[in-house]
């Protein structure tokens, strides 16, 4: 066997070029150790970091989610519970049966004893409009045409109420005239313009006559031309000689098939006079004694009451004005049964 050479320097041996120069390599392998478990441990280090980051980010998202979840369920039991008070509040605020039918009995009763008061007082209301728009519309008319033919009491003698009816009606809108119908014997007879039957303010019926020269206007009014004196030599109309007018217009209200035309109720009087179109009633010395005759006990001529007064509480006064829901007397001073 070959022996091995060694030198010696000092205490340190020398060892054979094989042997020094593996030496070295593990001395530089060993030198990389400390570096290796640094970055192994910076490695491990960063990776438990990350997952720590990882579970930090679980734990907040699942104490959002936490949060979310309780707000929720404070939403739905706040929502339950509001739910919950206005079922509450309904059922104690409904009625039974039995207080529905109370409830219903008792606006029937009201219903009943006002309805046919605000009916009464509505249809009053509109009349007493019809009755003061005619009296406008036929002053106006005849204002024009006395403007265009000169005075009443200058026209010729030949203008009888037909010439009448034609000089107003160039200024008042129409749908068509009527002639006169003498001797009706037919139940409610009219002649398509006006009727020809007359009931008092009774309702009792009081005068059949001819149907006179009609007119039947745009609005359904019918009108009725009774004679006209053109001499007319009288500058007022009284009721105690009647024949001191021109002649008289005698109003329909409803028109010639609706009603049965009483007085002082849908049939209207206005006197044709030299000074113009006068309601009937309107006079100079018209006194209480003649309105209790002439409007209280036959509604003739109630004409002035209406447009002077504006209501027809005649209708709920007897035939001496002693009001029939009130301690009140009509008379020139008393209006009103209110």
């Amino acid at each position: 066997m070959k022996k091995i050479k060694t030198a010696q320097t000092g205490s340190q041996k020398v060892f054979p070029m094989g042997w020094g120069g593996g030496k070295a390599r593990y001395s530089k392998a060993f030198s990389l150790l400390p570096s290796l478990k640094t970055f192994i441990c910076n490695l491990f280090k960063g990776e438990l970091s990350r997952v720590n980051g990882e579970q930090s980010r679980q734990s907040r998202v699942n104490r959002e989610q936490n949060d979310i979840n309780a707000n929720n369920c404070r939403t739905v039991n706040s929502r339950q519970f509001t739910h919950n008070s206005s079922l509450s509040a309904v059922h104690s605020l409904a009625f039974t049966l039995a207080e529905t039918l109370i409830v219903m009995g008792i606006i029937g009763v009201v219903a009943a004893l006002t309805i046919p008061n605000v009916n009464k007082n509505t249809g009053e209301a509109e009349k007493v409009a019809k009755v003061k728009k005619i009296y406008a519309e036929l002053s106006e008319a005849h204002d024009r045409a006395t403007a265009v033919y000169g005075p009443i009491n200058t026209w010729p003698s030949s203008c009888d109420h037909k010439c009448y009816r034609g000089r107003i009606l160039e200024f008042m809108k129409f749908q068509k005239t009527c002639e006169e119908r003498e001797n009706e014997t037919t139940e409610n007879p009219n002649n398509g313009c006006t009727p020809c039957n007359f009931y008092n303010i009774n309702n009792t019926f009081w005068d059949t006559d001819v149907c006179y020269c009609g007119i039947l206007l745009n609005n359904g009014i019918g009108l009725n031309i009774d004679g006209l004196d053109i001499k007319c030599h009288y500058d007022n109309f009284t009721v105690n000689d009647i024949q001191n007018s021109c002649g008289i217009i005698h109003v329909d209200i409803d028109g010639p098939k609706k009603g049965k035309s009483i007085w002082g109720n849908d049939i209207f009087d206005f006197a044709i006079t030299k000074n113009g179109i006068k309601p009937i009633g309107s006079e100079e010395g018209w006194n209480d004694n003649e309105i209790k005759n002439h409007c209280f006990n036959i509604g003739e001529f109630c004409t002035a009451w209406v447009i002077n007064t504006g209501n027809m509480d005649y209708l709920d006064a007897d035939e001496n004005g002693k009001c029939k829901h009130s301690n009140k007397t009509l008379s020139t001073t008393v209006s009103s049964c209110k």
